[in-house]
């Protein structure tokens, strides 16, 4: 069972806390993370996966970030893809990606708010 306080859940809360209140949270086996309440990023096996969509997919395709695959046994990916190791060295880098996956969770709560009102 994944834990929120093992060393690299809280390394990668420390390198994203530029973005906000960071808060990890355990889930089906893995880590959630949440910035200031939008669930942005996932960490499973110690490895990072950040929130995508249609404004996110040309540039992490681009990167050849692969999308998380939820270890049930059946073939189940969901809109998070895997951060690059060589990240969590380049602050800079992650934080950008990091900022788009932000947007992507933001614009998510926001058509998700709207479709329950409807």
């Amino acid at each position: 069972m994944a834990s929120v306080d093992s060393e690299f859940v809280l390394l990668v809360s420390e390198l994203l806390a530029p973005l906000g209140h960071i808060r990890p949270r355990r889930m089906f086996g893995a880590v959630g993370l949440y910035c200031d309440g939008a669930f942005f990023a996932i960490i499973s096996d110690d490895v990072l996966y950040l929130k995508g969509d249609a404004q996110t997919k040309d540039r992490f395709d681009a990167m050849g970030m692969q999308p998380f695959a939820v270890p049930s046994g059946r073939p189940v990916t969901l809109s998070y893809f895997e951060v690059p190791g060589e990240w969590l060295d380049n602050e800079e880098q992650l934080l950008e990606f990091a900022t788009l996956a932000l947007g992507a969770a933001r614009r998510s709560q926001a058509h998700k708010g709207r479709t329950a009102k409807t």
